[in-house]
Formats: C-alpha cells, sequence, structure tokens
C-alpha cells in the first residue's frame, strides 16, 4: 500500500472562517504532494480540520461538521481530484451529541466509513469529556486489498479494542492522535510498539507537528534493529509510505504468536501463596 501520512503545524482555529482558510491551505499542500502519483491512502491526524484544545473545543458550535457540511465538502471533492481515500478527523455532530472522528472518503468523494473515538480523554493536557461523546460502533474497512482499521488517541491504551481489531483480520490500524507533551507523551510510543508486535500488524500512529506535539510513528509488524520504528520528529513532515504484506507474513512466521497463544487462560486454576487479602 502507498500512504501519504501528514503531520501538519495546525493553527488557531476559532470560527468557520479561520477553519476554512486552514483548510484550503492544507488540501492545497496535499494535492500538490501527490500530484507526481496519488497514494492510495491520504492520512491526516485526530481533528486535523482544527486546532485541538480548550479553546476550539469552546468554539465546536462553529467547528463542526455533520458530513454534508463544509468540511467534509472540502475533502470529498479533494478525493475525487486524487482519485484515493482519505482518512482526516474532525468534530462530527450527529445524534446522540459531537464526536471526535475519524472519516474515510472513498476515491469517488462518498463517506467510505467513519469512527467516533469510544474513549474521551479526561487528563493531563486533555479535556475531551465536557465537549463530546463517546462512540458506539468500530469500523474495519479494505482499502487497496487491506484490511483497515481505525482507532483514535487514548483508545490506544485499552488491549481489548486492538484485539477485536485483530480478530478481524485487520493489518493495518490508523491511530490518529493529538499525544501533547503531558505525562502520558513519555509511554506513547511503548504502546504503539506493543499493540503493533503483539497482534502483527502495521501501525500509523499519526500527530500534528509543533514542539510540544510531533513525533508521529509507524511501526511494522515485527520491530528489530533491521525492521526500526520511524520517528517522524517535531517539525511538519509530508511522509510516503509504501507498507508491505510481506513484511506480515515474515513477521508471522519468525515469531508464531498465533499458533503459540493460550486460549483457555480464564479457565485455568489460579495458585495463591498468602492470605488473599494480604
Amino acid at each position: 500500500m502507498e500512504l501519504l501520512a501528514c503531520q501538519p503545524v495546525i493553527p488557531p482555529t476559532r470560527c468557520r472562517g479561520d477553519q476554512l482558510a486552514w483548510l484550503g491551505r492544507l488540501t492545497r499542500e496535499v494535492e500538490a504532494r501527490c500530484a507526481e502519483e496519488p497514494p492510495d491512502l491520504v492520512v491526516l491526524p485526530e481533528l486535523a480540520s482544527m486546532e485541538y484544545g480548550g479553546g476550539a473545543f469552546a468554539c465546536l458550535g462553529d467547528l463542526d461538521d455533520d458530513l454534508k457540511g463544509p468540511v467534509f465538502e472540502r475533502f470529498a471533492e479533494l478525493a475525487r481530484r486524487l482519485g484515493c481515500t482519505i482518512a482526516y478527523g474532525t468534530a462530527r455532530r450527529g445524534d446522540r451529541g459531537r464526536h471526535i472522528s475519524q472519516v474515510l472518503v472513498g476515491p469517488d468523494g462518498a463517506l467510505a466509513g467513519v469512527y467516533d473515538k469510544l474513549h474521551c480523554a479526561q487528563f493531563g493536557a486533555s479535556a475531551e469529556a465536557a465537549h463530546f461523546t463517546p462512540g458506539e460502533t468500530l469500523l474495519v474497512v479494505d482499502i487497496a486489498g487491506w484490511r483497515v482499521g481505525v482507532m483514535i488517541c487514548y483508545d490506544l491504551r485499552f488491549p481489548a479494542l486492538a484485539g477485536r481489531l485483530a480478530a478481524e483480520g485487520v493489518e493495518l490500524v490508523l491511530h490518529p492522535v493529538a499525544f501533547t507533551r503531558d505525562f502520558s507523551f513519555a509511554s506513547w510510543h511503548a504502546f504503539v510498539t506493543t499493540r503493533a508486535m503483539e497482534h502483527q500488524q502495521w501501525w500509523l500512529s499519526l500527530n500534528r507537528a509543533g514542539e510540544a506535539w510531533g513525533h508521529s510513528l509507524l511501526c511494522p509488524p515485527l520491530m528489530d534493529e533491521a525492521h526500526p520504528t520511524l520517528d517522524f520528529g517535531p517539525q511538519e513532515r509530508w511522509q510516503r509510505l509504501t507498507l508491505s504484506k510481506a513484511a506480515l507474513a515474515e513477521a508471522r512466521e519468525r515469531l508464531p504468536l498465533a499458533a503459540d497463544r493460550r486460549d483457555d487462560l480464564a479457565g485455568l486454576p489460579l495458585w495463591r501463596h498468602g492470605p488473599r487479602d494480604a
């Protein structure tokens, strides 16, 4: 699969005019990067259509989108022009409230899928729960012959979700994020590497750029000295990536987790030493 992974600097957006000006610059840059050869998939980070933070969250009435509005239309038009799938983050207005969503638009400009973040972060520099509603569905789609799953930022911390996507045959996980440098930043990459290797999938964990952000990570299904992760660094970066299914097969052959995994752990007896409540 051929990807364009976008780690952009996203400016302040406090009104629709700010947002549309930003989306105009963003879509022109993406189109220029794809001019010679469009990829199969263009990926943008969590809430890529707007600034992340309390200032912008207070203005969601002017920045959100219901998949019929100007944010969706900008990306749908771009997907049609490029003839590829685009995955972008937005504040989605739905029947149950607003969601932090990753929207997939197909090469024909039609909606190809939407994933609403299941776990809204309310710690450190994150204050999402007061503004957004958790999602209720998972998303797995086929893109260019690949089985692609989506989760967003804080969802990473809950292993059952990654396990469910793996059970659905997902080969590539798109993990758009808004990780800033609070206490959770230090463990982010370790979680991505663990999830990629325990389920033997490609993972693209994609952040926005900036000294307080950045460091998006591409992790292969088996990370070793010959197959390192790719750290994007803090600066704005537009990275073309080629992912191989051969790497999936090699990882699963070298490290046969599927054959060795025990499915009877819940039923095994537990031997305790010492008082139960000690």
